[in-house]
């Protein structure tokens, strides 16, 4: 099956009209059945006639402590997730597996939704919606397999605890919830027992504060422990990064990226506290580092595969790189995965210098070919490499030894040009760098990549 989907996946990107970037790629089928994109015709099979996809919003996902399995070590990767269906003014999230549920339907009175946006969850049960028509955040809980009504915080106006339309939400691991106040330009921090801490409006960076996600040094599931928030200022059309106590650190405008129209909608951090945020202007998801830093686009309009129509909701499972994306009439799953670009070949004197940018951090395995597509030598193999951003690679022309277990294991034709200890002669060559994500993707995806050049003394 493996080889099958990288001989796939050749084949496609040997088209050269046909868009397939792998920033994201598909989950195996076993983990999808094939069915990697809800539509309404999807969402009909599980539903029928009680609900349709109505402007879906904000996306959350969480693994839920009750529905670990204590008694089995693999049992972690069964997730619940929660999707804000704006237009009908409910929340569609899976109550098992292989089931569907909807909060909004028969509830009344206080307990009603009225446009709600954003929504946010933990691994305890605890879910909150930015309940944006009602001026409110409304707080449920998940006990395992059906949203409960539990209380309402705040109501209509511009004093502590107040909101006007409130858009989107955020929690921390100590359970204090970030609420983007986009009525009044500010930002709302309220306690673990829901009390009001303190707000702040970043000095004018905050101009209808829409996407907000947070990451702090309590997160088990990220590389490296940071605290800080990121919100996007759509009507700047900025991004912009605080710490936990409402100080700017940086801000970053997309026209200064090229971007003469944008439409920033939601926000979600990855393992290695990448920043991912919604364009449903552009059609797309951008991606940056935790720095800012800008790193890729991925998408464009469409309703083909790799393709969105006005992007909304995004989350990611930080652990095992699983990203859920809402848009127009639905929504699509992806994995995590690499890409590669910016692949350049010089040489220095008698060596030679391969220099690539990636979009992921990613494991590199990198071969060295002859003109024939023989194998000469590999170069690394699996080595991390930490930090997406341009990457470096060095020959001196001398052939290395290779591990008689790797070439016999992958069944590879050595070359019989040259030999190990000699330096190569004269002649054309190939350099094949192949790129595996840290995620679960590994083991299903790799991205190859190939480029030729010539010895020519």
């Amino acid at each position: 099956m493996r080889q099958f989907f990288l001989i796939l996946l050749f084949l496609i990107s040997s088209e050269d009209d046909l868009y397939n970037p792998t920033t994201f790629v598909f989950p195996a089928f076993k983990h999808t059945y094939g069915i990697r994109k809800a539509g309404s015709f999807e969402l009909f099979l599980f539903m029928g006639f009680k609900v349709k996809f109505r402007d879906p919003q904000g996306l959350a996902c969480v693994r839920l402590d009750s529905w670990e399995d204590p008694e089995d070590p693999h049992d972690d990767d069964e997730l619940t997730v929660y999707g804000v269906n704006s237009g009908q003014n409910n929340i569609i999230y899976n109550k098992s597996m292989w089931g569907l549920e909807v909060y909004g339907l028969d509830e009344d009175d206080d307990h009603m939704l009225n446009r709600p946006h954003g929504i946010c969850a933990n691994k305890k049960g605890d879910v909150y919606v930015a309940d944006t028509g009602n001026h409110r955040i409304v707080r449920l809980f998940n006990p395992a397999h059906e949203l409960q009504f539990v209380t309402t915080i705040g109501s209509k106006g511009g004093e502590e605890g107040q909101f006007l339309s409130p858009r989107q939400v955020a929690l921390d691991n100590m359970g204090n919830l970030f609420v983007s106040d986009s009525g009044n330009h500010r930002i709302q921090v309220f306690d673990s027992t829901n009390s009001f801490k303190f707000a702040f409006t970043g000095d004018d960076f905050l101009v209808s504060p829409t996407g907000i996600a947070v990451t702090d040094s309590l997160e088990k599931h990220a590389r490296t422990k940071k605290n800080f928030l990121i919100i996007a200022d759509s009507s700047a059309s900025r991004i912009n990064k605080f710490d936990l106590k409402g100080n700017l650190i940086k801000s970053l405008s997309m026209y200064k990226l090229g971007f003469s129209e944008i439409q920033l909608e939601y926000i979600c951090i990855d393992y290695h506290n990448q920043i991912l945020v919604t364009d449903s202007e552009n059609h797309c998801i951008h991606k940056f580092t935790h720095n800012l830093d800008y790193i890729t686009s991925f998408g464009r309009k469409g309703d083909d595969d790799f393709e969105f129509i006005e992007p909304k909701g995004i989350t990611i499972y930080r652990r095992f790189g699983q990203l859920f994306v809402a848009e127009e009439s639905g929504a699509q799953y992806y994995w995590v995965g690499t890409d590669i670009y910016d692949f350049v070949i010089k040489k220095y004197n008698k060596n030679f210098l391969f220099s690539f940018k990636i979009t992921e951090p990613s494991f590199l395995t990198a071969d060295l070919l002859d003109h024939e597509g023989k194998f000469v030598m590999r170069l690394t193999q699996k080595k991390l490499l930490p930090h997406n951003g341009e990457q470096f690679l060095r020959w001196n022309r001398t052939v290395g030894m290779t591990n008689k277990k790797i070439i016999a294991n992958e069944d590879l034709e050595v070359s019989d040009l040259v030999r190990p200890g000699e330096k190569a002669p004269p002649g054309k060559y190939r350099i094949k760098l192949s790129l595996e994500a840290t995620y679960s993707s590994r083991t299903h995806f790799v991205r190859v990549e190939e480029q030729e050049f010539e010895i020519t003394d």
